[in-house]
């Protein structure tokens, strides 16, 4: 499980870490490590600048492991980040500013045998002032509908009325979901900034959102958080991959002198597209799975002639006769989203 929250963009090339060699023979070691102890106390106040932070592991760890995974907000340059026995002891080339300092530790690190990674990513926020950041940003991040627990969630600060490009903007921090798909967002000022939040799914697990590679989501709406409602929570993040199809189903009422299951068909706008169609059932009842994203021609028949297309038939009792098969055809231009799950008002043969 990857606890949630991390820190702000801009971090120092980790030094420092103290290599030691896995130990040989015995049975394969399938416990990850985990954080038993910090220092100093979690959402402590009043912390000295020159602290050195210490994380305390639960059985030995690879302080190689550590590598570009301790992040630290606000940005402050690290001078050394070793591991030694349990512990990790952080240390930085000058002063901590007086703020409220958030230190992340991302999944993945390992233990001395570098056979189990650890699955949670552990955050240790204190206060170098006599008090701490009580802001809070919570929510899920879903992919295809579902909690993902490989979702990060970044938050940018947003300059009063002014643009932001989210291409060329330091990050001001980043969370990771749970098993769950839960992230929070925590120890974040209560002073009516603004803030963007980009949900994304992080398939490299480095922490970073790969343009062209992972699949995004930016919030719609600016986030403030101020005195009277310094948490929010419930703010999902629908992740989508803009190829993903979506579903469609709804009613044909077969209202025509001609009894038969009634066709649906979907004709793509785009040229060369591939048509989809479906049967209904009994009732008139119709799923089209798997839509691809875009814009489509929706008509609804009984495939007389069964071509799977909307036409004509001869009659039965008279061969020189050809017939429209009864049909139906929406006015507008059907646009399916991707991912959506659509359902549509019923229509009606006649």
């Amino acid at each position: 499980m990857r606890h949630t929250l991390v820190v702000l963009g801009a971090f120092a090339a980790l030094a420092g870490c103290a290599v030691m060699k896995a130990p040989s023979g015995g049975p394969e070691d399938k416990t990850p490590p985990r954080v038993v102890s910090v220092f100093p106390r979690a959402d402590s106040a009043g912390v000295a600048r020159d602290v050195r932070p210490v994380f305390t592991f639960s059985e030995r760890i690879d302080g190689e492991s550590f590598k570009n995974r301790v992040l630290v907000h606000p940005p402050v340059t690290f001078d050394r980040v070793a591991a030694k026995g349990e512990r990790l002891e952080i240390g930085f080339k000058s002063l901590l500013p007086e703020t409220t300092i958030c230190l992340t530790l991302m999944a993945g690190y390992r233990d001395v045998h570098r056979e189990a990674p650890a699955t949670e990513t552990s955050v240790l926020c204190f206060s170098t002032t006599d008090s701490i950041a009580r802001g809070e940003i919570r929510g899920t991040v879903f992919f295809k509908n579902r909690p993902d627990s490989s979702g990060a969630v970044e938050l940018f600060l947003v300059r009063k009325d002014s643009l932001t490009d989210l291409a060329t903007t330091k990050r001001a921090r980043v969370a990771f979901s749970e098993r769950d798909g839960r992230y929070a967002i925590r120890a974040l000022p209560t002073d009516e900034t603004r803030f963007l939040l980009r949900g994304f799914i992080d398939k490299d697990a480095d922490g970073y959102f790969s343009e062209g590679r992972e699949f995004g989501l930016l919030h719609p709406d600016t986030i403030v958080l101020g005195p009277a409602a310094p948490i929010l929570d419930g703010i999902s993040l629908m992740v989508i991959d803009p190829n993903e199809p979506g579903i469609l189903e709804g009613f044909v009422l077969n209202e025509s002198p001609i009894e038969g299951a009634p066709v649906v068909r979907l004709d793509p706008v785009k040229r060369g597209e591939r048509a989809l169609s479906a049967r209904a059932d009994s009732t008139g009842a119709f799923v089209v799975r798997r839509v691809p994203p875009g814009d489509y021609l929706f008509s609804a028949f009984i495939d007389v002639n069964p071509d799977t297309l909307c036409g004509q038939y001869r009659d039965a009792a008279d061969t020189t006769k050809v017939l429209d098969e009864p049909c139906v055809a929406l006015p507008d231009t059907l646009r399916m989203k991707p991912g959506e799950m659509r359902k549509l008002d019923p229509v009606t043969l006649k």
